[in-house]
């Protein structure tokens, strides 16, 4: 390794395989996310296969089915803060 080159290393007790492919994706998209030039490189147990597979996984939430206004789980945080909002206008009278 070189010294412009950094390494740390996360010991994981007790996690399932889809656990565990969900933490390595999850350090993956934080990598990719601050964009800096970096390998991710699972434990010798995992299967490329599976991590990919429970990549793929993330993608049932889509545009196609939340369309333009986004996810099904946003419109529904949406539709709760404006909720809160009337309520909290019907008690100051506004």
């Amino acid at each position: 390794m070189s010294q412009d080159e950094r390494q740390f290393t996360v010991r994981l007790r007790g996690v399932g395989p889809e656990k565990y492919a969900d933490i390595v994706n999850a350090v993956w998209m934080q990598m990719q996310a601050i964009g800096c030039d970096f390998t991710v490189t699972p434990d010798g147990q995992s299967d490329a296969a599976k991590l990919d597979a429970r990549w793929d996984d993330y993608s049932g939430v889509s545009w196609t089915e939340g369309g333009r206004d986004g996810t099904p789980q946003a419109k529904a945080a949406r539709a709760r803060a404006h909720r809160t909002r009337n309520r909290r206008s019907a008690d100051t009278g506004e």
